[in-house]
């Protein structure tokens, strides 16, 4: 008698999918495996019986599928979801998962686990993930029992994009995954309670800013996270107030917003890092106190005041005078219904002089600049294409010379600084929106740690754009050397052979050993083009070239190979003794 209602019922793989589609989700990156594979079959029956079901995105490995899961997220301010089998699966993730916890990113990692029985047994590909993942996701779970799988599922996704937004892991057995569900056991009853909005905090922050002579705004990812930019540039303009974005805060004010100061810290711009050197209050909106940022002296003699979200920031690693914990949505709403304002006509002015320097003016020679490349697919996508990067020098340039015009633009690994990000994060980015170019800028070092995602772009047909900031070395960490280290960069060269001298250090521009021949690589990926820009002179044709292309298109740019990022404030030093040529 209960054979047809057996059959009936779904099984924990058909429960995944159902909950995925219900909550809206349209693309999953990912890889497949042995303890996964019954997830793989109900989706393939899905596709095949025109059930609707998330489209998958077969990646080549797991980081690209967890980059990749980012990328759509930081771009479509959804939760972006990867999927990965158990073992080295699951391990692959665990850089996408930490760099999406270092910035806050709402993403869900899904990963197979060996049946439950067998845990504990180190039985083949099993690796405790919960374990592993712990200090570096906003919470994981491990489901052994086919009755908590929705209310986990449904839970973690809430999570990933509630508060401060985070990565979330959800670990599966595979007979979780095979065994049928009778019924579905009720969520557990979870209590924190709320910090509820303060208006006299609030309206002590909005009196000290009106009463400073010198106030700055460090606007953080956290306002582009709450959907606040349009409100952050209300609240500049009421306030007659400067703001500096962070890294991860980049676009939430447009570039030519008189207010706008660029990215601060230690590869900060020029006004930024003025302005914050001689501010006698700073507002942090939605952003930590990263060392990168707050450098040696950074509060000295300055008043401090912090909005943000998450209680735990709040003197966590600078002391405030001031706080509130609140998102930055209900802070600038506030204050923009409050009625205040404020002028700071004579610091303004200041602030005026000093953006004469936003981007820092470098000086041209016989090399090709990789400043002028930035700036040249700056002014040909007019600062609108959304813009993704690896980790690297090639990153700050890119921060510091495209003129960002929106939220959500900026694709890039802050806090982890994870090279291998970029190729990746822009396939993610691409699913997220189609509707605007997206354009991938790396360095030759960066670009070749997930080289083999070139795989993924084709195989999508994905419209790629890719600039490769190629000069022969982990650039990086050349200047690094360089510059404190004697030039003792033996290990960053990235034309060394085994043929050369062992105590080489020459950085000129004779050797250009291209390893591997970036342009030889469309013989290997079908449907890619490459080109070569070798001077100034083919730079705007080439990049135009590149852009107006319908296919995937990897351009391999030759800049100058001892380039330096500035202005830079070394590590340890004040902002007083920043580097600015």
């Amino acid at each position: 008698m209960n054979a047809p209602e057996t059959l009936a019922l779904r099984t924990g793989a058909a429960v995944l999918f159902d909950v995925l589609t219900d909550l809206g989700v349209e693309t999953i990156f990912g890889h497949t495996g042995g303890a996964v594979i019954p997830l793989h079959v109900e989706l393939n029956k899905r596709l095949r019986g025109g059930t609707p079901c998330p489209h998958f995105i077969m990646c080549r490995q797991e980081s690209g599928a967890g980059h990749a899961a980012e990328g759509y997220a930081r771009v479509s301010g959804r939760v972006g979801v990867a999927l990965a089998t158990s073992g080295p699966g699951s391990t692959n993730l665990t850089t996408p998962i930490a760099d999406a916890h270092k910035d806050s990113i709402p993403t869900l990692f899904i990963t197979g686990q060996v049946p439950s029985g067998a845990i504990g047994s180190d039985a083949f590909q099993e690796v405790d993930t919960v374990g592993v993942t712990r200090a570096i996701s906003k919470h994981n779970y491990l489901v052994k029992d086919v009755r908590d799988l929705e209310w986990v599922l449904r839970e973690a996704y809430a999570l990933a994009g509630s508060g401060r937004p985070g990565p979330v892991v959800v670990d599966i057995c595979k007979d979780v995954q095979l065994a049928p569900l009778t019924h579905s056991n009720p969520p557990r009853r979870r209590y924190r309670e709320s910090i509820p909005f303060d208006p006299a905090r609030a309206d002590a922050i909005l009196a000290a800013l009106a009463a400073a002579a010198r106030p700055v705004v460090k606007a953080g990812g956290g306002v582009i996270h709450a959907g606040a930019a349009a409100a952050l540039c209300r609240f500049a303009e009421r306030f007659a107030v400067p703001v500096t974005t962070t890294f991860n805060g980049l676009g939430a004010i447009p570039f030519e917003d008189p207010h706008n100061l660029g990215m601060p810290g230690m590869h900060g711009t020029i006004p930024a890092n003025y302005a914050l050197r001689d501010a006698d209050l700073i507002l942090t909106l939605g952003g930590r106190f990263d060392d990168r940022v707050a450098v040696r002296g950074f509060a000295a003699d300055k008043q401090i005041a912090q909005v943000d979200i998450d209680p735990s920031e709040i003197d966590k690693t600078v002391a405030t005078h001031l706080h509130l914990v609140a998102g930055a949505d209900a802070f600038l709403d506030y204050a923009l219904a409050s009625g205040r304002d404020a002028r700071h006509p004579d610091w303004m002015a200041q602030v005026q002089e000093w953006r004469a320097q936003l981007p820092k003016p470098y000086q041209s020679g016989p090399n090709l600049k990789p400043q002028a490349v930035i700036e040249t697919i700056s002014e040909l996508t007019g600062g609108d294409a959304t813009l993704v990067t690896g980790v690297g020098q090639h990153q700050m340039w890119a921060a510091q010379y495209y003129r960002f015009q929106r939220p959500r633009q900026w694709i890039s690994s802050g806090g982890l600084g994870t090279m291998g990000f970029g190729l990746p994060a822009a396939i993610g980015a691409w699913f997220a929106d189609r509707s605007r170019p997206v354009v991938l800028i790396d360095g030759d070092g960066s670009f070749q740690m997930n080289i083999q995602e070139l795989g993924t772009v084709v195989a999508q047909r994905i419209p790629l754009k890719m600039f490769v900031l190629n000069n022969n070395f982990l650039g990086m960490v050349r200047q690094w050397e360089d510059m404190m280290d004697a030039g003792m960069h033996y290990e960053t060269c990235l034309s060394r052979t085994a043929e050369c001298d062992p105590d080489c250090t020459d950085s000129g521009e004779g050797c250009r050993r291209q390893i591997p021949n970036l342009t030889g690589l469309k013989y290997v990926y079908p449907r890619l083009k490459t080109l070569r820009i070798r001077t100034n002179e083919e730079l705007r044709e080439g990049v135009a070239w590149a852009l107006a292309q319908e296919h995937p298109v990897l351009v391999d740019c030759w800049v100058d190979k001892t380039e330096n990022v500035l202005p830079m404030v070394r590590p340890g030093n004040t902002l007083y003794q920043m580097v600015e040529a």
